[in-house]
């Protein structure tokens, strides 16, 4: 199973220091090859000095397998000055040996690098104006044609000065595993900018930490809105010093005084055509069946009317002139007799016998 290079996104991004470490021993144990894992040990170095985080001695087990084992190139030559840390002073001399004719042929072959190095361990003197959450480094170079790229890195150290920063930028340019499209990006360094940036909420929590930041937002105008009621309801009065149950009793006094204000001005308006009540009755209490019946006028006497709720079942006669029957225990007025109209035509003799009989029956019945 074929294992695939390292990215540069992956050298420079995985948060996780074991994980990556774990990816370039795998590489290493596959593939045994010297130049690439050399050349990730030393990119991993240069993001150490770049970034807040602790990616310090990377991969120590596979570095003592190149410097000892492996078998000795260029590039692990070239490159053997940044691993001079990760051996004591005796074990070092010994790589020299390997790795060299002679000392002096080290110090020769290795010059440049060993300036690279020393710029890895001078910095840090950056004296910070302004604090943030997190640094962004976004730095600018040439590819091999001569094209522009740009490149960010995240969580960038702060107390590296501008030319620390450059200083070693520069490192990348001496390294060939970065390639997009067959063409070798980092080529020449051109420039750099450093920003700070302050987090308002985190994207791990979006919806939660979004709803803080609207609602410390809308506090300011949920104040003023507050002060505008207080101001309607009770000026100059502090309502934010009451309790909840002060606020209830407020607001209900207020509402049973509104509503006896209405009560008033509703009394003094009497409706039109209103008909008024006598004085002495009360109001909501039954009255008599007998004070609503409208006595008959016969001359000029008036003979009170006798209620029929007084007489027995056998007195209720019916009227045939009214046709009108009140029932026991009802307590409906009774009709008015209508006037009987008179016939436009003269009534014959017969006809005027029947209505005086007629009469007199009534006046017996009435005494």
């Amino acid at each position: 199973m074929e294992i695939k290079q390292l990215t540069r996104r992956q050298l420079f991004t995985m948060k996780n220091r074991k994980n990556l470490e774990t990816k370039v021993r795998k590489f290493w144990e596959a593939t045994k090859n010297a130049d690439l894992v050399v050349e990730y040990i030393v990119a991993i170095i240069v993001r150490n000095a770049l970034v807040a985080s602790d990616f310090s001695l990377p991969c120590q087990d596979v570095v003592r397998d190149l410097l000892f084992q492996a078998e000795p190139s260029e590039t692990l030559r070239k490159f053997s000055p940044f691993f001079k840390d990760y051996l004591d002073e005796s074990e070092w001399i010994s790589v020299i040996k390997r790795l060299f004719k002679n000392e002096n042929a080290y110090y020769k072959a290795t010059k440049k690098m060993r300036i690279h190095e020393g710029n890895l361990k001078n910095r840090g003197s950056a004296a910070l104006a302004d604090n943030y959450d997190s640094y962004t480094l976004v730095s600018i170079f040439e590819d091999t044609n001569g094209k522009k790229h740009t490149w960010k890195l995240r969580d960038a150290d702060p107390s590296n000065t501008l030319e620390e920063t450059k200083r070693i930028l520069n490192i990348l340019t001496t390294l060939t595993i970065f390639e997009k499209g067959d063409v070798r990006q980092f080529a020449k360094f051109l420039d750099c900018e450093f920003k700070g940036t302050t987090t308002l909420y985190s994207t791990k929590q979006p919806k939660e930490q979004l709803e803080s930041v609207q609602n410390s937002m809308a506090e300011p105008s949920k104040m003023k809105a507050d002060t505008s009621v207080e101001r309607v309801l009770i000026d100059g009065f502090d309502l934010s010093a009451l309790t909840k149950g002060e606020l209830i009793m407020l607001l209900k006094g207020i509402f049973e005084e509104a509503e006896a204000v209405m009560l008033e001005e509703t009394s003094e308006e009497p409706e039109e055509n209103f008909e008024k009540l006598p004085a002495d009755l009360a109001v909501g209490n039954k009255t008599n069946i007998e004070s609503r019946i409208v006595p008959e006028e016969k001359g000029n006497q008036q003979q009170k009317p006798q209620s029929t709720l007084t007489k027995p079942k056998n007195d209720l006669i019916p009227s045939l002139a009214a046709g009108a029957i009140l029932e026991e225990g009802t307590e409906k007025p009774p009709k008015v007799d209508k006037p009987v109209k008179q016939n436009s035509k003269k009534l014959s003799k017969k006809d005027r016998k029947l209505l005086e009989k007629f009469n007199q029956g009534k006046k017996k019945h009435r005494k």
